[in-house]
């Protein structure tokens, strides 16, 4: 019995690893906005769902809006940053300001998308693939369980998230 559930363990894990590593590298896009990064989970289901590697990144690079969105929030990312190094305790609209231009910059790059999938011509494998995902994301948590104990979740980042992970 022990032996069972020893061996039954060893091949849990190795499932999860290899989910992980592999899992991980389909599901990167290219670097840059829209690929990678948070958005690899919609990125493999784009790509479950019948969406090009050339869709996906064309309508990324066409989005001004997007280009110009991660300008801001960069340009407020160093006006944060220099803020802390200078007066920390004055930088709340600076604060304020890097979090809004993060915002408009995710919520901008949701809509491209939602455009995205609005033509993608096969939204039921993706919705497959995304139950399939959700399926190893809790073997992956009761692995984690088992070996780490109970509190093992919320140091392993085993919870959901809304852009993937």
């Amino acid at each position: 019995m022990k032996r069972a559930r020893t061996a039954s363990l060893i091949a849990g894990v190795l499932v999860v690893a290899t989910a992980a590593i592999y899992g991980q590298a389909l599901a990167r896009g290219p670097k840059g906005h829209g690929g990678g990064g948070h958005d690899g989970q919609l990125w493999l289901l784009a790509r479950a769902a019948g969406l090009t590697r050339t869709q996906i990144t064309t309508a990324f690079q066409n989005d001004t809006n997007l280009k110009s969105d991660f300008s801001n929030v960069r340009s407020t990312l160093q006006a944060v940053q220099s803020c802390l190094l200078s007066t920390p305790n004055t930088c709340s609209s600076q604060i304020t300001a890097y979090g809004s231009a993060l915002q408009t910059a995710s919520q901008e790059r949701m809509t491209t998308w939602a455009n995205l999938f609005a033509s993608a011509p096969n939204l039921t494998q993706a919705s497959t693939v995304q139950g399939q995902l959700q399926q190893l994301r809790a073997q992956r948590k009761q692995i984690f369980q088992q070996i780490f104990g109970s509190s093992a979740s919320s140091t392993t980042g085993g919870g959901s998230s809304t852009t993937g992970g």
